[in-house]
């Protein structure tokens, strides 16, 4: 069971250069978080690393580049949860999550179990509210089985409840697989991420644990003052007048 996941990327728009050289490596049972300011090259990462968009550099898995692998291969050990948006169709909660590509009956049923969505699987999916349909874009992506799960701004729109919600789900799912995760809220990362990695202006800035983060950090990237604190045993980042 391989246990890493090795990039090395840099990535082009024809001239303007979106990511220069980020280089690092994921683990098996920690949970990463992407975090950095609005175009900072976050979303364009991971879909460097799925191959939906084709950098320069290598995305190496159990000694394998996924970037020369063939679609449905890559998809084997790679998947992608984009931003939330309503699906146009009217499908089942259990039809979509078997919309993964390499989902089995017994894998739908296991990963709708798993969000807790197993007994609504009938009900139709534009029926769930914002954080239940992310629950489902969970279960479909655990239904395709993959080794590694990336994650664009899963708490993105969802109330409090929900997001942390999802973040308990995604922090179990850590202990399995590979779990990558681009998160704006910076006080869920720190609450919930093993190792956070800050991505400024298309370049790596930051990579440690989120009890190193230091607020200095902070401003130098997003340009506020900043303030991290300890409340109930979590650091929490505050914005300093």
């Amino acid at each position: 069971m391989s246990e890493r996941l090795e990039v090395k990327v840099s990535f082009a728009y024809g001239e303007k250069e979106v990511l220069r050289e980020v280089e690092f490596t994921a683990e098996r049972g920690e949970l990463l978080a992407i975090i950095g300011p609005n175009g900072a090259g976050k979303s364009t990462l991971l879909k460097c690393l799925v191959g939906i968009l084709r950098p320069r550099g290598h995305v190496t898995f159990d000694g394998t580049n996924l970037l020369e692998l063939k679609p449905k291969d890559r998809a084997k050990l790679i998947t992608y949860v984009p931003q939330s948006s309503f699906p146009e169709f009217a499908f089942t909660i259990e039809e979509f999550a078997e919309l993964g590509t390499y989902a089995t009956r017994g894998s739908v049923e296991g990963a709708l179990k798993r969000v807790g969505l197993w007994e609504r699987r009938k009900e139709q999916i534009t029926a769930l509210s914002g954080g239940e349909y992310q629950l489902a874009l969970i279960a479909r992506a655990l239904a395709q089985g993959s080794e590694v799960v990336l994650l664009d701004e899963p708490t993105s729109h969802l109330d409090i409840n929900h997001a942390l919600e999802i973040m308990e789900l995604l922090k179990e799912m850590s202990r399995e697989r590979i779990v990558i995760a681009v998160l704006h809220d910076l006080n869920l990362a720190l609450r919930y991420a093993d190792r956070l990695m800050l991505l400024h202006e298309g370049r790596k800035h930051w990579e440690g644990k989120p009890g190193e983060l230091k607020p200095e950090t902070i401003e130098e990237v997003y340009g506020v003052k900043a303030k991290i604190t300890e409340v109930d045993g979590h650091r929490v980042l505050l914005a300093r007048v």
